[in-house]
């Protein structure tokens, strides 16, 4: 529905034109509200259907979706560039050569050889080979042991290193095949292998492959200025929990825990169950919640100063002061001890700038905090006015607000003194005008209360304006939660986490993942880790041009 044009701009008296514009508003409102009351009716519909045995309304989808429900900014913030298609054998090395002739009898009398013309077709060989190893043993007498030949690097539980390497590439890496699918396929390659087997190859029963996962974590962590961060679902063992990603251009890692609190972030960031301490820095945030005056003053009282708690010995400290604190209470407290103790700590890296979307667990854990721009817009895409005059002043609001973060984008490739203070008194300019639109004031108003954080790229130049990465990290764990539903247990979900980080880091770092865990499991010594390929990338990032 939309109603037709109104131009304020035309009444005169200055008391009717804002009863008009007070009116427009009252019916953005109603129709918004009508929407949603739309929705629940149905809902409730829906829910009265499936009480009385029935089922609701079946969830069609378009054949093509309805631009109205799309809040995707990717039209506007995109300048598309031409770009040509690179010719496949320029990569390719040539791995052996045949020679292709004619039958001679094949041939008239009057044929003259006029040379070679090149052909180049690429081919993937799968062979199982079934090796008998001779393993040589000797007895030494004067000790009364047995000296046996060790086998081929990489060996291990009657498969192969190539074995070992497959089934994890294929079922962590964007291919996502299931379980039941890697045992059809090894068998029908020939491959005598059980379903217990595979498990054990995607559970990563030995633990070497955690160990790298963690070296990733931290060798990101220590790479540069800035992470970015995000969330999702991962059901485990059909317990709801969620999945943290965590990364920047050289690493993403993945980190399943109960919940998605601050306190879980920063588990994610420390790498370890977070300690709690009472120092000035906690108590400046105890001052800034709604906590009682006299509470904070028993809780400065009751516990030790600039000394690390864990979690239990915090309750241990709380309850033998006979301070109770309710459940919200507990949060804020924890909140303002736990972050207080990671920025004291020097056992890890501490995120000095860290990009997310405007969730609140992400406040004050680093120095500075870029938010999403992308992500903020997404609020202004679900307006939908029904007025023409506040259809375009949104239109024309959206276009201003591209032009500055393409302006950004600018700015990220040549930083200067002069362009910050132009770009500070644009966002300024932008999200301090009225455009009579109550809804959008209202979303330009939030805008405006985030200024520092989505402007944050003008105090660092080489972090994202967006949080796109690690949304699109986060969808790889849902993609693989479509195919395998969710891990089984704690354990395997530490497998997915593990797989999961090596396998998109090594994308980042363009290196194909079934050989870089074949050579890992060959060559360790002369096969540089994913850790040390971050910290080595970092350096060079860090060297001054030229």
């Amino acid at each position: 529905m939309q109603l037709p044009d109104v131009n304020l701009d035309a009444i005169s008296d200055p008391a009717i034109r804002d009863v008009v514009q007070q009116l427009l508003n009252i019916i953005e409102t109603l129709a918004a509200e009508n929407v949603a009351l739309r929705l629940e009716v149905q809902q409730l519909r829906d829910e009265n259907a499936r009480l009385k045995g029935g089922s609701g309304k079946p969830d069609i989808k378009p054949s093509v979706q309805p631009p109205a429900t799309d809040h995707s900014s990717e039209a506007e913030r995109q300048t598309r560039t031409p770009r040509g298609k690179p010719k496949k054998n320029e990569t390719l090395t040539i791995t052996r050569e045949q020679r292709c002739v004619v039958d001679p009898a094949s041939l008239p009398p009057d044929a003259r050889f006029n040379g070679t013309r090149e052909y180049i077709a690429q081919n993937l060989i799968f062979k199982v080979e079934v090796i008998r190893f001779l393993r040589e043993e000797w007895f030494v007498p004067s000790t009364n042991t047995t000296i046996l030949a060790p086998l081929p690097a990489g060996y291990r539980g009657g498969f192969s290193p190539s074995i070992q390497s497959l089934v994890p590439a294929l079922g962590d890496d964007t291919t996502n095949v299931s379980q039941p699918a890697l045992l059809h396929f090894l068998r029908t390659m020939g491959v005598s292998i059980g379903a217990g087997t595979i498990a054990r190859l995607l559970g990563d029963s030995t633990g070497c492959w955690a160990e790298e996962a963690e070296a990733i974590h931290q060798a990101g962590l220590a790479s540069g200025p800035w992470v970015a961060t995000d969330q999702t679902a991962t059901r485990v063992d059909g317990q709801n929990e969620v999945c943290h990603v965590v990364g920047n251009t050289l690493f993403t890692s993945y980190h399943t825990r109960p919940g998605g609190t601050r306190q879980d972030v920063l588990a994610v960031l420390w790498g370890q169950a977070p300690l709690f301490r009472l120092n000035d820095e906690a108590v400046g945030w105890l001052e800034q919640t709604s906590l009682p005056e006299h509470l904070r003053k028993r809780l400065v009282l009751a516990l030790p100063w600039e000394r690390d708690l864990t979690k239990a010995e915090l309750a241990e400290q709380l309850m033998a002061a006979g301070i109770g604190l309710g459940r919200q209470q507990l949060q804020q407290v924890g909140d303002a001890l736990a972050v207080a103790a990671y920025h004291a700590q020097s056992s890890v890296p501490i995120v000095t700038w860290l990009l997310s979307d405007d969730a609140t667990v992400y406040d004050h854990l680093s120095d500075g905090h870029g938010l999403c721009w992308v992500h903020d817009w997404r609020h202004y895409a679900k307006l939908r006015p029904v007025v023409a005059a506040h259809l375009r002043v949104l239109q024309d609001y959206r276009t201003e607000y591209w032009e500055l973060y393409r302006a950004l984008l600018t700015y990220r490739q040549a930083p200067s003194a002069a362009e910050r203070e132009r770009l500070r008194a644009a966002f300024d300019s932008l999200v301090a005008r009225k455009t009579g639109y109550d809804a959008l004031d209202e979303r330009i108003r939030k805008t405006a209360d985030k200024r520092e954080q989505l402007l944050a790229v003008l105090e660092l130049p080489d972090l994202p304006l967006h949080n796109n990465d690690m949304e699109l990290a986060a969808r790889r764990r849902v993609r693989k939660r479509d195919v395998s539903f969710g891990p089984q247990s704690r354990a395997g979900a530490r497998a997915w986490d593990t797989f999961q980080t090596i396998a998109a880091t090594a994308q980042k770092l363009g290196v194909g993942l079934f050989h870089y865990l074949h050579d890992r499991l060959v060559s360790p010594e002369t096969t540089p880790s994913l850790a040390e390929q971050i910290a080595e990338r970092s350096l060079l990032a860090a060297q001054p041009a030229g």
